[in-house]
């Protein structure tokens, strides 16, 4: 399995936001795999993930973030202690609402929140979702920003490639990617799902992203 995924979020958080000289705070940083792309642009980056195992793993491969086990739920500093707060793909595996509110807190007044999400209707979303379905838990992360009290200055779709050499491998990251134990049963809807275009080798699956900008009511 090879995806550009990773890199395509970097670039899409480039393009929105100035990172120069900033202070910034990544919720939901995994192993570092987006951090890594940010590195040598702002004055100060932290990046908190709520899984030990993830942020051991980012220290030893990366050094210039200061990486720590947290949860956006409950955040561990200052108010206004950061230009940037940016929710990688992990809003909606959190409480919205309090998230959403620790970012704000901990937000300067000038600064922004970034939060890039999975689209449903994507693509590589409807085939991941046969092994763990998001949809309910996203929905609700985008009715939280709604409720949140927060401008909303842009929003844009953007896209990334997933390519598998054929079903067996897409089976296999599948469960690979969520941690799982390979099931027969889910693996034969996964290739129900794919449908035809299982037939062809590789298998090239859209990714459907979308990102948020976000900032303090004037």
């Amino acid at each position: 399995m090879k995806t550009d995924s990773d890199q395509r979020i970097a670039e899409k958080i480039l393009e929105v936001a100035d990172l120069e000289g900033k202070e910034i705070l990544e919720i939901g940083c995994g192993n570092g795999r987006i951090t890594s792309f940010m590195l040598g642009k702002p004055k100060k980056i932290i990046a908190v993930d709520p899984d030990r195992k993830s942020i051991e793993e980012a220290r030893e491969r990366l050094a210039g973030a200061d990486f720590r086990i947290g949860s956006g739920e409950k955040l561990e500093f200052s108010e206004e202690s950061f230009d940037l707060v940016i929710f990688t793909l992990s809003l909606h595996h959190q409480g919205g609402r309090t998230a959403l509110a620790e970012a704000r807190r901990v937000l300067k007044d000038e600064g922004r929140i970034l939060v890039i999400e999975p689209v449903n209707e994507g693509e590589l979303e409807r085939i991941f979702g046969v092994v763990r379905n998001e949809d309910h838990a996203t929905i609700v992360a985008q009715k939280a920003i709604k409720e949140s009290g927060l401008m909303l200055e842009c929003s844009e779709v953007f896209y990334a490639k997933w390519v598998f050499e054929d079903t067996e491998d897409l089976c296999r990251s599948l469960f690979e990617y969520y941690g799982m134990p390979l099931d027969a049963g889910i693996a034969l809807k996964i290739r129900e799902r794919v449908g035809v275009k299982g037939e062809g080798q590789p298998i090239v699956l859209i990714d459907t992203m979308i990102i948020q900008s976000l900032r303090k009511p004037f």
